[in-house]
């Protein structure tokens, strides 16, 4: 299919959205530009549309919207050759920005028009132009030292996720402490500010308070002091009064509210609990053996991780957040593997690896610490990620990690 047409695909839903006229035409020459330089935008038999994820849409449209605030023209923007994602990261800081901006920051034009969608969009703005972080109008008021950290928060945070990330890291706790955080409710959740704050700052001086807790607890003080119950009455659903509203973190030691979450929710009790699982993408596991002359062989394999357990050990062993990822799975949004190397009789994990179950595409590859796998081996899959291991067809069977077999480190 031509530019022309594929232009014309993205350009009719667009009209029925009523996009007003000042966007229309940016956007149309943004996606016209942006198709030309990115060939993984390409139109697939049988799609309606563009091929690309659908987040690309709305973000293409966000942009538009924000054209006003452009400080160069689409047309001077060249393509790096990365991913969807990649390249709409340099394309957005082509057109906005100065400055570095946090990759956190690009969930921002994910969100549809709003009060909310506007505030994000322009704190990336205005971060663009060289303003603090702290100095934004954003839901979390942040120290020097919380921005610090949550400039250096995941990349595939939500914004408030990282805000939330910063907020744990700058009151003195560790990465996954900060992690767990965002993966709980606070990192959708700005409420009540000043009072998540005490509890974020008792968690923080909790260094043997177990991971799998943290989300439990801040759900435990959520649905006795702010959240009513909602019971069935003769006018209908109620909501009833909180049943601890004047409940506070300060003055507890870490045994008494660890007590009061498990009489709340007695499933933590124990140790050998899985949290929650889910069930498999049906795509079958990768083992190839690499024979290495003069030295033992190299036993590769790649399995799916099925529960949140599992997830969190991937974490601790790799000290990345792919438990934040958890819920992700649970509802079918992606799917996380572990690379792991086996020599002799010791294994080791290698890297983690997501994969988009709809299509499944690798989306991305994370070595220790949030690094990029760093021998040719993962390297190369890297590269291939976009061809190798996608299905022919909705029905077709799923791929082995066939695309391994050719690499080596």
């Amino acid at each position: 299919m031509s530019s022309r047409e594929s232009t014309w695909q993205l350009k009719k839903p667009l009209t029925r959205s009523k996009l007003i006229p000042i966007a229309a035409r940016p956007l149309c020459d943004y996606s016209h530009a942006f198709e030309r330089k990115q060939d993984c935008l390409s139109l697939g038999q049988g799609s309606v549309g563009w091929s690309a994820p659908v987040f690309l849409i709305n973000r293409l449209k966000n942009l538009a919207l924000r054209q006003k605030f452009w400080l160069k023209s689409v047309e001077t923007w060249f393509s790096q050759g990365g991913s969807v994602r990649e390249e709409f990261r340099s394309l957005a800081r082509h057109l906005f920005a100065i400055y570095a901006v946090p990759g956190f920051m690009d969930s921002a034009w994910d969100l549809s028009a709003g009060p909310q969608a506007f505030q994000q969009q322009v704190a990336f703005i205005q971060l663009g132009r060289g303003a603090k972080l702290r100095s934004l109008n954003l839901p979390v008021v942040l120290t020097k030292k919380m921005e610090h950290y949550a400039r250096r928060a995941p990349e595939h945070f939500t914004v408030l996720q990282a805000l939330r990330y910063g907020e744990m890291r700058g009151l003195g706790g560790d990465h996954m402490q900060a992690c767990e955080v965002a993966a709980s409710r606070l990192g959708s959740d700005a409420t009540n500010a000043s009072f998540w704050r005490s509890v974020i700052r008792f968690i923080a001086n909790s260094p043997k308070m177990p991971m799998n807790h943290i989300s439990a607890i801040i759900d435990f003080i959520q649905s006795n002091k702010f959240a009513g119950e909602e019971v069935q009455t003769a006018d209908g659903i109620q909501i009833r009064r909180p049943p601890w509203p004047e409940f506070e973190i300060a003055g507890r030691t870490l045994s008494s509210i660890l007590r009061l979450v498990r009489e709340w929710n007695p499933e933590l009790n124990g140790n050998n609990s899985k949290g929650f699982s889910w069930e498999g993408s049906g795509t079958r596991a990768f083992r190839y053996v690499e024979k290495c002359p003069d030295e033992q062989d190299l036993d590769w394999s790649i399995i799916e991780l099925l529960n949140s357990t599992t997830l969190y050990a991937e974490g601790r062993g790799l000290s990345h957040c792919v438990y934040t990822y958890a819920n992700k799975c649970r509802r079918r949004e992606s799917t996380i593997w572990s690379l792991r190397l086996r020599v002799g009789g010791e294994e080791k994990r290698m890297a983690t690896i997501e994969v988009e179950p709809s299509n499944q595409v690798i989306v991305q590859i994370r070595a220790k610490r949030n690094r990029k796998p760093g021998c040719k081996f993962a390297h190369n899959m890297s590269r291939n990620k976009s061809s190798e291991f996608r299905n022919s067809g909705r029905n077709a069977k799923p791929r082995t990690w066939r695309v391994f077999q050719n690499f080596g480190c």
